[in-house]
């Protein structure tokens, strides 16, 4: 454990202890006669962050990642051989092994350069801000800049002023609430459009006392949905609901304190008002917005399938459908489109891509 610690410092500071992914085999044992030895008696095989794999000396490589190597020779039953056995201190607790090689995957992984599209992907609005600098554009930023813009636009913050700290803790904060961190993924789409999406750290919420349970349809039902736009002569029209957790509220009690990507707002606390990417209850939260929506329509759920939602036709003949996996909507209707209108006018959503179905959830 004192490994992942110097490994999670080592990463703060900009290095890496980690330059390769895996250990996949070894050779030996090996003697000083052998063409294949490099001053150890082991060799293992050594798959490299770029893809090449090559035969390194144990000595070096377990110098380097003891909590690899410990895991390998466990796995291959290496750990009584005399070259291997100072890696046993790291094998005492198998699950605390296994924790810790975890940890030092999920370390490598975020801290490793990424590219889309050819192009690099920060890590964070720091690594963001220089990638700019360096490409001479403001891409990144500017990604960052429209998705505040968006989020503010939907109110998802409530602003109740600067942080004030006391021993390291904010003394003003808001009573009742928790203090979690929200993070940037950083994506690259097909056609170059840089993405900066802002996601709350669920994981360090409380479980919340409500469901946040969020079922979808299933691919094999909404076969059937456009089965019976067919049988039926319906029109089968698809969109998706942008920024659709924004539509809803959160019932979680959780304030944030704005980073510096919030410009004027840095170091103020912010109070998560809206159903935010990344809490535990924001499936759940749209879930129950997006049906309650569908009810005043006149759309109720299914018997088969709650996650198709139905209503007779005008002329009494048939009915019609909509279907719904989170934020994509297939809708099986004699006429979509005021379906369409009344989400975006009525209720404000702002639909993407609606028009007739010819590609829907990988499906075409």
């Amino acid at each position: 454990m004192e490994y992942i610690q110097q490994d999670a410092q080592s990463q703060t500071q900009g290095d890496s202890l980690f330059k390769f992914r895996d250990i996949s085999a070894h050779q030996g044992p090996l003697l000083p006669t052998d063409p294949h030895y490099c001053g150890s008696k082991y060799n293992v095989l050594v798959e490299w962050e770029t893809g090449e794999t090559t035969y390194e000396p144990l000595s070096v490589i377990a110098n380097d990642d003891p909590i690899t190597c410990a895991v390998y020779a466990k796995k291959n039953g290496l750990l009584d051989e005399p070259e291997w056995k100072h890696l046993k201190q790291y094998v005492k607790t198998s699950k605390r092994l296994i924790r810790a090689a975890k940890q030092s995957r999920i370390k490598q992984t975020c801290h490793s350069i990424k590219y889309q599209f050819g192009y690099q992907i920060p890590i964070d609005y720091k690594e963001a801000v220089e990638l700019d600098n360096k490409n001479g554009n403001t891409k990144w930023q500017d990604a960052t800049e429209l998705e505040l813009q968006q989020i503010f636009s939907y109110e998802t913050f409530k602003d109740v002023g600067k942080a004030q700290w006391t021993n390291g803790k904010v003394s003003n904060a808001p009573q009742g609430y928790q203090k979690i961190r929200v993070h940037r993924v950083f994506t690259v789409k097909h056609d170059g459009r840089h993405k900066a999406r802002l996601v709350a750290d669920g994981h360090l919420t409380k479980e919340p006392v409500e469901t946040i349970y969020s079922a979808v349809v299933s691919i094999q039902n909404l076969r059937i949905t456009v089965f019976l736009a067919e049988l039926n002569i319906l029109e089968l029209w698809g969109a998706d609901i942008g920024n659709a957790y924004l539509e809803a509220l959160t019932g979680e009690k959780i304030y944030i304190i704005a980073g510096p990507e919030f410009k004027e707002l840095e170091g103020h606390i912010l109070i998560m008002y809206k159903a935010l990417n990344g809490l535990k209850s924001s499936g759940a939260r749209w879930h129950d917005r997006l049906f309650d929506v569908l009810s005043e329509i006149g759309f109720t759920p299914s018997k088969a399938d709650p996650d198709i939602c139905m209503r007779k036709c005008s002329d009494g003949l048939c009915y019609e459908y909509i279907a719904v996996y989170v934020d994509n909507l297939a809708v099986a209707s004699k006429d979509p489109a005021a379906i369409w209108q009344t989400l975006k006018e009525k209720y404000k959503f702002k639909l993407k891509g609606d028009g007739p179905i010819d590609f829907h959830l990988g499906c075409h």
